[in-house]
């Protein structure tokens, strides 16, 4: 395996980084792996660990920063779950100018990274299937964020103050994710889902509620896995590591 560091723009001539890992393979399938709310394409330890098995078998991977983390254009507080699912479309044309099969391509959304893909998936992108770990379904919103205090913060200062958890760094978020944070729904983009979906879910995160996650398996017809002792970043090994086994068999399935 080869990992480098990659560079690409989007229509507007914005900078997008990710990191490209290949195998030893011509004409590899892709994922594309998109982070959640806080994160980049380092950030999670479970992402990192799955790199090389992926790769092993014959599975190219792309995480990228997207606009506003990171290494990409733009601040923090620009950043919106429609400013990410423009970047999952930006990345998908992308990818298709590398030497990989372009008929095997598969995205993998980590968190609110499953928002983005889903709001993505409206324009049809060419996708193979689709893996979600962990994801933060916005039912009208993410209630956790729509606190008296952010609401304080947003009408006074235009931002609101967030702390990455794995990290301990302090962010500044901007108004537009937070209107999205207490009112956008993604439940009416889920019918432009028409592919394979794997959604994998540690019994200890807290993000959505088991009937979230009943209806959003309903309405896309997923197949779903709950994986005992994980929390939301899947820090125990032995749930990390079924996280990873389930994905590389799902992803052995559609994509080999």
């Amino acid at each position: 395996m080869k990992e480098e560091r990659v560079e690409f723009k989007n229509s507007r001539g914005e900078k997008i980084v990710g990191l490209l890992a290949l195998p030893e393979k011509e004409k590899p399938p892709i994922v594309i792996i998109i982070h959640g709310f806080k994160g980049t394409k380092e950030y999670y330890p479970m992402v990192n660990n799955a790199i090389k098995p992926l790769t092993d078998n014959g599975i190219a991977v792309l995480r990228i920063d997207c606009r506003g983390t990171g290494e990409s254009d733009w601040k923090f507080r620009d950043m919106t779950v429609e400013s990410e699912s423009e970047d999952v479309l930006t990345v998908i044309e992308y990818v298709k100018t590398l030497n990989i099969d372009k008929e095997k391509i598969a995205l993998m959304g980590i968190s609110m990274g499953a928002d983005a893909i889903l709001m993505a998936m409206e324009k049809k992108p060419d996708v193979k299937t689709i893996v979600f770990w962990g994801p933060g379904w916005m039912f009208k919103g993410l209630e956790y964020f729509d606190t008296p205090e952010n609401r304080k913060t947003v009408g006074e200062e235009g931002v609101f103050y967030v702390t990455a958890k794995l990290t301990g760094q302090k962010l500044v978020a901007g108004k537009d994710l937070f209107k999205e944070f207490i009112s956008f729904d993604i439940r009416p983009y889920m019918k432009f889902v028409e592919i394979p979906i794997l959604v994998l879910r540690g019994s200890e995160d807290d993000v959505s509620t088991p009937e979230q996650d009943k209806e959003a398996v309903e309405l896309l017809n997923a197949e779903y896995v709950l994986i005992e002792n994980g929390d939301h970043n899947f820090l125990d090994k032995k749930a990390e590591g079924e996280l990873i086994n389930r994905t590389l068999d799902w992803f052995n399935r559609w994509l080999k």
